[in-house]
């Protein structure tokens, strides 16, 4: 049978036929590098609800914004603003994506003196969502515009301050973190209700899939190129070297 005439012959000589299989699987990857370098497109764009950007016939239209608090063992450890973006081609719908970006307190000093901007000045990372396919990805990252917040943030430390200075030792830690965080709930609302403007990077980008799989390709090229042979080829292999050796001698 074909099959199991393919794995004999592998098995009788695995370097060389390793090789073709790492030769192919590094032609496979070039070739998906060249194409998702060559031929990507990418778009920036400043969108309200309701409008949409088109790339290279994709149509990516903002739904709504998304927010919500993460927390971690009842701490507020992060405020992520995102969207929710509905992608189509050609009037058919490809389904929804939902790029994120958290925004976490920098120090404790900063945190005490400006419980609620502390979010909004300390570090910030974007999580892209991306569709992958066999021939192109979609990746979406947004970029919330959250300096639009900064009266009602500066409003909120200004307020909690004072209630702070007028209670005294009254607040207990667990009530002080309670306000706060009814108070980033506050911001939250405001953002989902009155959304500013919001700004989209999309990429598309052909065969980059295919770069994973030329890379899989040169990683089973060589197993096949290392696996050891079994005892039985080996001695096969050796009478086989003995026997044109013992030949060129005899010619010699």
């Amino acid at each position: 049978a074909v099959p199991l005439a393919v794995v004999s012959l592998v098995r009788r000589n695995r370097r060389r036929y390793g090789g073709y299989i790492i030769h192919l699987g590094m032609a496979v990857l070039f070739v998906g590098v060249a194409a998702s370098s060559a031929y990507e497109h990418s778009r920036d764009a400043r969108l309200q609800p309701g409008d949409t950007i088109t790339v290279n016939g994709y149509d990516v239209r903002y739904e709504r914004p998304v927010t919500r608090i993460d927390s971690q063992e009842g701490r507020v450890e992060r405020l992520v603003f995102g969207a929710r973006l509905a992608v189509s081609r050609d009037g058919e719908s490809l389904g929804t994506l939902q790029p994120e970006r958290g925004f976490y307190p920098p120090n404790s000093s900063a945190f005490a003196a400006r419980p609620i901007a502390a979010f909004f000045e300390g570090e910030a990372t974007s999580e892209i969502a991306m569709d992958a396919g066999w021939y192109r990805d979609l990746w979406t990252a947004v970029s919330p515009d959250v300096a639009a917040l900064s009266p009602r943030v500066r409003a909120l430390d200004e307020g909690f301050r004072q209630g702070l200075e007028q209670a005294g030792d009254a607040v207990t830690p667990q009530a002080a973190g309670e306000l706060i965080g009814a108070a980033l709930r506050t911001i939250l609302r405001s953002y989902e209700q009155n959304p500013p403007p919001a700004t989209f990077r999309v990429i598309v980008s052909p065969m980059v899939t295919w770069i994973w799989i030329g890379g899989i390709i040169v990683f089973l090229g060589g197993i096949v190129t290392l696996w050891p042979a079994a005892s039985g080829a080996r001695r096969l292999a050796d009478a086989r070297l003995a026997a044109r050796v013992a030949q060129e001698l005899g010619r010699a």
